[in-house]
């Protein structure tokens, strides 16, 4: 008779998204408590959990590594949304104009591209190219984070992960004051669809979805 196996999802994701010296020990555990009297759900619970407080902690305990992952990625990403942003717009006559003096400016409009489409989809704006310039340039960034990071792989790139689904969410508040609820709420899809994607170009990027993350903290 084989023994009861875990979600093979969640054991996954805690296997490529847990930080941390003691994230297979505490695949064992798990499994090992699931397989006597847990639950689906149980388990499901424990991951969920799992992966932030250990984020959290090894965050709290490389406060260099996590700022210098975090400068890295901003950094990258600022950049192409200087370089690549003006481009995506070249000869389309749409009104944007970006220039060399307001690199921020250009960054967040970057990020928010897909707003932009929407408001221009009479002028032909392709929704999937803004969606795929956050795709790339996620994955460029992502990939240079996991470089530095050779060591702590896991806890920069998912920090910086997240550090643009708040930054997304923080511009998003605004946003919806001062367009009102109900106009904001036609580009939650779209919105929703670029952070998916700079998000996910991100963990791709920096190897996270490729294979087990197997990151140590020193």
């Amino acid at each position: 008779m084989t023994s009861k196996q875990p979600p093979r999802i969640a054991t996954w994701m805690l296997k490529r998204f847990g930080s941390g010296p003691n994230n297979d020990a505490l695949l064992g555990d798990l499994a090992e408590q699931y397989t006597q009297n847990g639950s689906a759900m149980w388990y499901w619970r424990q991951v969920i959990k799992a992966i932030p407080v250990s984020l959290f902690k090894e965050v709290r305990g490389h406060k260099q590594i996590a700022a210098r992952a975090l400068l890295i990625g901003w950094g990258i990403w600022i950049l192409g949304g200087m370089m690549i942003f003006p481009l995506a717009f070249y000869g389309t006559n749409l009104g944007f104009d970006f220039e060399p003096s307001h690199p921020v400016g250009s960054a967040w409009s970057f990020m928010w591209m897909p707003v932009l489409g929407l408001a221009n989809v009479h002028r032909s704006f392709p929704l999937a190219f803004a969606i795929g310039l956050p795709l790339i340039v996620g994955a460029m960034c992502g990939w240079l984070v996991a470089r530095f990071h050779r060591n702590q792989r896991t806890v920069a790139v998912l920090l910086f992960a997240v550090s643009i689904l708040l930054v997304d969410l923080l511009l998003f508040g605004p946003f919806t004051l001062t367009v009102g609820s109900s106009v904001a709420s036609l580009f939650v899809g779209p919105i929703a669809a670029n952070v998916g994607a700079s998000i996910l170009g991100v963990l791709f990027g920096g190897g996270l979805l490729r294979e087990p993350s197997k990151a140590a903290s020193n």
